[in-house]
């Protein structure tokens, strides 16, 4: 009977998943980690409770996938009879270019549904993902002076459709405010908008500044264009922009979409910034010429022309945001432009 008891002892001390029972059988002389579920900050850097993923399924009728397909004219000249960029206005590039190509362009990105009104939807995202611009110059590389370059190539913004995801339907936009310093903008639906189910985000702004090292953040977007809610931990950065540092992995598409905290009242997520970048750098590389219809034989030695293209490589798990601080100086500094649009976004 006694080794009996002593063997149930034990299962009991094996199996009780971390409660510590005061019996002398489980006595133990390793230090035991006392875990509590306090938390003295502003934003808790530990959450349970089933009001975060509410909040969340809720915040995607306001956090939506963004497009933009804009089209290039590119005129290619002669590489012994290059115009200077000064030139290009009093030129008529048709008669100058040795060939033209037409470039299409796609990007994806998220977007932050401030307001809904009868006019158009205000609809904030990161610039880099909306913004294109006009005149693209490709340089060649003889020295010249700044401004007065000779140009291998220019490209002209010929066309440029932007659009938001509603429920079942697309509604196209277009720019209203643009802050590149701080990679935000607003855009404009001009389209109709009405039974798209678009609704401006519910959750109240927070305070960044309370923010601490090690709190909990969520961020929800359209990687790749996949509807998507990622968790993480905050660091804060001496940046003056994106102040806050996240260590989740964002792919491309990611720009532009909402950071959450969970504030430490039982009153679930704040709002307190907006994912505009991941930390990376441009690998340099040779790739051959493009051959539509033919395939590369490794068994056939290449020899037709190379050429050097550039990549963005992502250092995955570095994630700036700009917080909410700066969204706020952002729409109070172009206040006046907003409300001339009809789009009366709230104060936040």
């Amino acid at each position: 009977m006694k080794k009996k008891a002593i063997v149930r002892v034990l299962q009991l001390c094996l199996f009780a998943g971390g409660v510590l029972f005061l019996m002398s059988s489980c006595r133990t002389t390793e230090p035991q980690a006392v875990i509590t579920n306090g938390d003295d900050g502003y934003y808790q850097n530990m959450v349970y409770t089933p009001l975060v993923r509410e909040q969340i399924r809720e915040s995607f009728k306001s956090v939506r996938r963004i497009q933009s397909n804009v089209i290039y004219k590119t005129y290619q000249f002669y590489l012994d009879d290059m115009p200077r960029e000064s030139e290009i206005p009093n030129l008529e590039l048709e008669n100058i270019a040795a060939e033209t190509t037409i470039d299409n362009h796609s990007t994806a990105g998220t977007g932050i549904v401030l307001s809904v009104r009868s006019r158009g939807v205000a609809i904030l995202s990161a610039s880099h993902t909306v913004t294109f611009a006009d005149t693209i110059y490709h340089y060649s590389s003889e020295p010249a002076p700044e401004g007065n370059r000779y140009l291998e190539a220019i490209s002209i913004k010929e066309s440029l459709n932007q659009f938001i995801y509603a429920d079942n339907d697309i509604v196209f936009m277009e720019m209203a405010v643009n802050d590149p310093r701080r990679d935000l903008a607003i855009m404009k639906t001009v389209s109709s908008h009405q039974g798209t189910g678009l609704r401006p985000l519910a959750l109240r702004p927070g305070d960044s500044d309370e923010l601490d090292w090690t709190d909990i953040i969520y961020a929800v977007g359209y990687p790749r264009g996949v509807q998507m809610v990622t968790q993480g931990t905050a660091s804060r950065s001496e940046h003056p922009i994106r102040s806050i540092v996240l260590d989740i992995s964002i792919n491309r598409g990611f720009s532009g979409g909402a950071v959450f905290a969970v504030r430490n009242d039982g009153s679930g997520l704040e709002w307190v910034g907006m994912i505009t970048s991941a930390m990376g750098e441009q690998d340099v590389f040779l790739v051959p010429e493009e051959i539509p219809g033919e395939e590369y034989n490794p068994d056939i030695p290449y020899t037709g022309d190379m050429f050097v293209k550039t990549k963005p490589r992502i250092y995955y798990g570095i994630t700036n945001a700009v917080d909410i601080k700066r969204v706020r100086e952002f729409i109070n500094e172009n206040r006046e432009k907003i409300d001339e649009l009809g789009l009366r976004v709230p104060v936040i």
